[in-house]
């Protein structure tokens, strides 16, 4: 791997455990208020349904207000801790970052949500100080396509520090992410699905690699 590299990670199930924290945060709505629990569950299952994102933090700020969302929030951490929302994995792989180039900041989120959410999120994790690129879908590889130059490098944005690198590496657990995704970007997509692999032929991206986890990619990433 080369030196000038950049590393681009998703949040949401690669990094963060939205899954664990929606239900938790889902569990405590309904000690107090049981039928907007339900209403959230229905939510939860019509977005699946569509393959569309439910924002479950955004939803319950506007019902409770800032004030009662935030104490939701610190309910939540109080009884399960902030570590349990971390992703397997995840503090190896924070420190596996600068040990794989010489490029600072040497890694950046690289997310699609609520920014507030997202900011939650990272604060939760002890990312506050990251660097983060909010994308306006979840289909991310256009954006990467629009960074790279006629010679092949990657004129980062400013939110990821203004670097110009050789080569980038792109961390998701979403298989649109990685549609068309330009040479000189190494895919990594996390995922235990069983027909990731005929599914990955189908995205076209110049190189995908397969993980069934975040330790998975992180020991991935040491060979590369």
């Amino acid at each position: 791997m080369k030196r000038n590299l950049f590393q681009l990670i998703d949040l949401d199930r690669t990094l963060f455990d939205t899954s664990k924290f929606a239900k938790a945060i889902t569990d405590e709505v309904n000690k107090s208020e049981p039928g907007l629990a339900t209403e959230l569950d229905v939510r939860f299952e019509e977005a699946y349904a569509r393959e569309e994102t439910f924002f479950v933090l955004r939803f319950l700020r506007k019902h409770l207000g800032d004030e009662g969302f935030m104490t939701l929030v610190d309910k939540v951490l109080a009884a399960y801790g902030r570590e349990a929302f971390k992703i397997e994995g995840f503090d190896e792989r924070i420190a596996l970052a600068d040990t794989l180039t010489d490029v600072r900041p040497s890694y950046g989120i690289f997310t699609f949500g609520d920014e507030a959410d997202q900011y939650l999120k990272l604060s939760i994790l002890g990312l506050q100080d990251a660097p983060i690129y909010f994308t306006e879908s979840a289909d991310k590889s256009p954006v990467i396509a629009s960074w790279k130059q006629p010679d092949g490098t990657y004129a980062l944005p400013d939110e990821f520090g203004g670097n110009v690198v050789e080569q980038v590496t792109f961390e998701d657990d979403k298989a649109r992410a990685f549609t068309q995704l330009s040479e000189g970007v190494t895919g990594i997509w996390l995922t235990s699905a069983a027909d990731a692999a005929e599914h990955a032929k189908s995205l076209g991206a110049h190189r995908l690699e397969i993980v069934p986890s975040l330790t998975a990619s992180t020991e991935l990433l040491k060979t590369l």
